[in-house]
Formats: C-alpha cells, structure tokens, sequence
C-alpha cells in the first residue's frame, strides 16, 4: 500500500513538473515591457594597474568584532632557518564596555605571504584541536594576549623556505566574530 501510494505521488510530480516550466512563470507585472537592452560596451582595461590586486587570502572570515579594540601581533622579526618562533594576538580594548570572547583553542589561523604576494603557507586545515572552550575577557584600556601560534619557516609541504622578507597574516575567528591584526614582516635567514 504504501510503496503504491509513492509511486502514484512520484508520477504525478513528474507529470507535474513537466507540464510547468520556468517560461511560463511571467517576469513582468501584467502590461509591462521589457527595457531596451544596453549596448555593448568594450571593456577599458588600463596600461598599467593602479593598485596591485592584493593576494587572495586562505583564513577565514566573518562579521567583525564590533566593540572598539586594536589588534596586534606580537613576535620575533626575525627567524632563523631550523628554529620555530611564536606569534600572539594582543587585543586591546579602546572602548568603554568589556570585551568577552569564548572561543576554541584552535580560533586563530595565519598564512605566510613571499615577498612577490604569493601563498606559500596556507591556513592549514586537517589539524587536530582540543574541544577546550578559552575565555578571553579584557576591560576597557586593557590589553589581554587572545591565543598564540608558531611558524618554523617550512611551506605548505614542510620544505623549508629559502632566506628572504615574509608576511604573516592572521585572523581570530570563534564563529561570531573576526579579529584581524595588520599584517607582520618577517625575515627569514
């Protein structure tokens, strides 16, 4: 009974669903027309670009934090080839109410820059995080360290990268609100 029962619906969906198409919904009101269509245009492209296009960025984004706060990374500028340094992010709170965060261990994610502007160390992605729940709270003129992450100069594929200027970008993101710190340059010898 029941196995006809959904074959009857099912062939009359179908039969349904044929007999309607898009063509036959109207686009317009009734006794409207169309606008003319435009014509053509020929795209100006200019001789030199004005501003270079900034790299596409690999971390997450969302609605930003909307209470007053700077941002900050704070970390060596230097990095030796074979050692591992440690980048934190300070939130200072430049408002007049408490700023409070509950976030994952795992909420802050960056990616390494080459000097030409290309990824080289994307956000990684199949790593393994505690389900430990971090509360950040910072009064009004304070400055409180959020979570914190290391970099030991490797690409995306653990090669090492060869001596050179680096730019780390980092962005805080608890599934409510982003925090992103201005870019860092690092040396890499």
């Amino acid at each position: 009974m029941t196995f006809r029962l959904l074959l009857t619906l099912a062939l009359t969906w179908s039969s349904l669903a044929a007999a309607i198409g898009v063509n036959d919904i109207p686009a317009l009101p009734p006794g409207k027309t169309a606008p003319a269509p435009l014509p053509a245009s020929t795209p100006v492209s200019p001789a030199t670009p004005t501003n270079p296009r900034p790299a596409p960025s690999s971390l997450p984004v969302g609605p930003t934090l909307g209470q007053a706060h700077r941002a900050s990374l704070q970390g060596p500028a230097t990095l030796t080839r074979g050692t591992t340094g440690e980048w934190t992010l300070l939130l200072t709170n430049t408002g007049q109410t408490p700023i409070h965060l509950e976030h994952g261990a795992c909420d802050l994610k960056f990616e390494v820059l080459s000097a030409a502007g290309e990824i080289v160390r994307p956000v990684v992605t199949n790593t393994l995080c505690t389900l430990q729940i971090v509360i950040t709270d910072v009064a009004p003129g304070e400055t409180a360290r959020v979570l914190s992450f290391r970099w030991d100069g490797r690409d995306a594929n653990g090669n090492p990268l060869p001596p050179g200027t680096y730019t780390l970008r980092a962005a805080f993101w608890d599934r409510q609100v982003s925090i992103r710190p201005p870019e860092v340059q690092v040396t890499l010898r």
